[in-house]
């Protein structure tokens, strides 16, 4: 048998967990470990040790709830920057028609929906996130020769 870190656990370990845990509160029995110290054995009633066991097991499900929903939006996350990279810079822009009516030779826009040139400001700002697709497209391309994909 593996404990949660997925290392084996010896059966009489097993057992004494069992004990501890499952048997001895339906009894109204608390061990307390303190390091360094004997074990304290207490009588303590059996509903008040119940809830607590509840409480305990609804902390440890949400923790683990938690942590799966981390790493699947690390996933998503991971796997939306991936399809962003295979986007070719040139046609980065193409498909945003309800902004843009015309664009260069290399795919930027030049004119806003209603056929007006774009403003210097606005065009540098779409130069910027332009290079910044080349770079991650450049990556992609790298990641791709060397079949570094997951």
């Amino acid at each position: 048998m593996a404990d949660s870190s997925g290392q084996q656990v010896p059966e009489i370990l097993q057992l004494s967990d069992a004990l501890r845990d499952n048997i001895l509160p339906e009894l109204g029995v608390r061990f307390e470990d303190h390091e360094g110290l004997p074990t304290v054995v207490k009588l303590v009633d059996r509903n008040t040790l119940l809830k607590e066991r509840e409480e305990k097991r609804r902390v440890e499900e949400e923790k683990r709830k938690k942590k799966e929903e981390a790493a699947r939006r690390k996933q998503e996350q991971e796997a939306a920057k991936l399809a962003k990279m295979k986007i070719p810079p040139s046609e980065m822009f193409l498909s945003e028609t309800d902004k843009y009516s015309k664009f260069d030779e290399n795919g930027l826009p030049t004119h806003d929906m209603e056929g007006k040139e774009l403003s210097k400001g606005q065009a540098k700002k779409l130069k910027k996130l332009f290079e910044a697709q080349e770079k991650l497209y450049k990556e992609y391309l790298q990641m791709a020769q060397n079949g570094s994909f997951q």
